[in-house]
């Protein structure tokens, strides 16, 4: 409220004592305010919320909003969190006297039409929530290790001793029994891959039409009304449309002494024939013309909107015509919903930038031209040190988005329409429609714990690629194998498994074997991890440090790389949930 200043605290003072007036006979609270007037609750929205303290000493400690991610921004990298992070953040919370913990997001999804908001995130909110958008009175003990690299181990007298991981919280039943630990996550991890069109080949049997803006009056100055100043687009459009043409014209003058005037009676020498345009925008992206022909087009990098356009143009002595913002394109084509039920997508990686619509629905704006940073991205990501948005990136060099979900209730049983709204180039050919499935699936668990594997839509488990049960290394997609694991826990999981929908793993040496491992730093490595397909085959590949699988899509299914290798699925190996 401090921002607001004096008539905004006014302002929230005033709903305060609306809201208590109601009498709802339930508390008010009100997020990230820590001058929220009484007896409204101020509550925590974060990463971490361990340190935060309600302004009022009776009110609870209430965390409203644990960011389970971020948000993707054109120009950026994809952000992940670690499930392993985000259960130590939530522990660290109730063992510094919290109540109550609220996930945002939980579940992803995608701002259709214009609704995506600021600043400048694009129309998948995915928010690496757990779910993506294709779907006691007993006496207890908290040990927390907040050291950021170093393990430890914890005398509890009589108990014995006790291994805490670092970076992590552990919670003791009766103070000496652990029933939870955060970097401990016992989970099946899903990734997901893009499958053709079955219907029909999208990129070789689309049919484009094209309609071009009719800029002739435009780029002549003639618009649809005029003002002494330049006006706020949003303001002016009501916030319907991206687009807005600034028109405005003078006239360049010699006089006596040879230099050039304009009509306000500005001194140019004659000598300056090469000019600077310069155009102070907020806005994402400029185009401007002068005179009827495009001088240049810009937009801002890195997240950095706010920039100063700056373009050399030559005047001569005559009337000039200064038009800016973009010229744009209306493409339109026809196709056929792909078979199944699977969540559609449509890959947008070969056009520029605009808007799309699908039988009169709008999926939002695409900007795949502009790419992420090059640098900051990891194949792996260490849950241990303290979260920032920054922190477990993937998807660097490429576009910030590149698959739109096509709700299957836009879709039409025979024709669908697909049309594009395209500001700067592109190659329409190239857009095809797929589905969403589930390609590998990867698990992990720790010794004491049981693993459940399943797959999707009625899918059956037909191979094992991998198993470990020792002290398996890396992540999903990316196991190898450790000094030591079990000599029968992939014969025992493939005998658990194949053939079925699901499965439950008892990680255990009674049920998987010996897993030779020895000493009391080694235990926390003893698990699981195994790979599993969501289609006709199941093929399980490499290890993980505590156990867990992998499974690979059927043949002609995208395994999610472009063909330079990069990763393109929509969730990553980070995903860890």
């Amino acid at each position: 409220m401090n921002v607001m200043g004096s008539a905004g605290k006014a302002y929230i003072q005033w709903c305060a004592e609306m809201a208590t007036d109601l009498n709802v006979g339930v508390p008010w609270i009100m997020c990230q305010q820590n001058d929220a007037p009484q007896p409204m609750i101020n509550t925590c929205n974060g990463f971490d919320c361990d340190t935060f303290k309600p302004n009022n000493p009776n009110s609870p400690k209430m965390w409203t909003e644990n960011w389970t991610g971020w948000f993707k921004a054109w120009g950026n990298p994809d952000p992940h969190r670690t499930a392993e992070d985000l259960s130590y953040a939530v522990a660290k919370f109730f063992q510094a006297g919290g109540v109550l913990q609220n996930y945002y997001m939980y579940h992803g999804g995608t701002n259709f039409g214009r609704t995506s908001g600021g600043p400048y995130i694009t129309s998948s909110y995915d928010y690496d929530a757990p779910l993506d958008e294709y779907a006691g009175n007993a006496s207890v003990c908290f040990i927390a290790n907040n050291n950021k690299t170093n393990d430890q181990t914890v005398e509890l007298q009589d108990d014995g001793k006790f291994f805490a991981p670092a970076w992590s919280i552990s919670i003791l039943e009766g103070c000496n029994k652990e029933i939870y630990n955060t970097a401990k996550v016992n989970t099946q991890t899903s990734v997901i891959v893009k499958k053709p069109n079955q219907v029909e080949n999208n990129s070789q049997q689309l049919s484009w039409s094209w309609r071009p803006e009719p800029l002739k009056d435009t780029l002549a100055g003639v618009g649809s009304f005029s003002a002494t100043k330049l006006i706020e687009q949003k303001e002016t459009t009501a916030d319907v449309s991206d687009y807005l043409w600034y028109m405005t014209r003078f006239q360049v003058k010699y006089n006596k002494k040879g230099n050039m005037s304009n009509t306000k009676g500005i001194t140019i020498p004659a000598t300056l024939n090469s000019m600077i345009l310069r155009v102070n925008t907020t806005g994402q992206v400029l185009h401007a013309y002068v005179n009827k022909k495009l001088v240049r087009s810009k937009w801002g990098t890195n997240g950095k909107y706010r920039f100063v356009f700056e373009a050399p143009i030559t005047l001569k002595k005559s009337k000039h015509q200064i038009t800016l913002l973009s010229a744009t394109v209306g493409l339109k084509t026809t196709f056929k919903a792909p078979l199944g039920r699977d969540p559609v997508v449509v890959d947008m990686q070969s056009m520029g930038k605009g808007h799309t619509w699908v039988n009169g629905h709008s999926i939002g704006r695409f900007w795949p031209s502009i790419l992420s940073k090059q640098d900051g991205c990891s194949a792996t990501c260490d849950y241990r040190g303290q979260y920032g948005s920054d922190k477990c990136s993937s998807n660097c060099g490429s576009p910030s988005q590149r698959w739109y979900h096509v709700p299957r209730s836009f879709l039409n049983d025979g024709v669908n329409t697909l049309v594009l709204f395209e500001e700067i180039g592109g190659n329409p050919s190239q857009v095809n429609f797929q589905t969403v499935t589930v390609g590998k699936a990867c698990g992990n668990a720790y010794k004491g714990s049981t693993l459940e594997l399943s797959c999707q839509g009625g899918q059956k488990i037909s191979a094992i690629e991998f198993a470990s049960f020792g002290d398996p290394k890396g992540s999903c997609g990316f196991f190898e194998k450790g000094t030591s694991e079990s000599d029968t826990g992939l014969s025992t999981i493939q005998k658990a498994c194949v053939g079925k929908e699901s499965c439950a793993i008892n990680v255990s040496e009674a049920t998987l074997g010996s897993s030779k491992c020895s000493g009391i730093v080694t235990k926390r490595f003893q698990g699981l991890q195994l790979a599993q397909s969501a289609s006709s085959r199941l093929n399980f590949t490499q290890p993980r440090k505590d156990g867990g699988f992998y499974m690979k899509s059927d043949p002609g299914a995208s395994d999610g790389r472009d063909e330079s290798g990069a990763p393109t699925t929509t969730r990553t190996d980070a995903d860890e949930r």
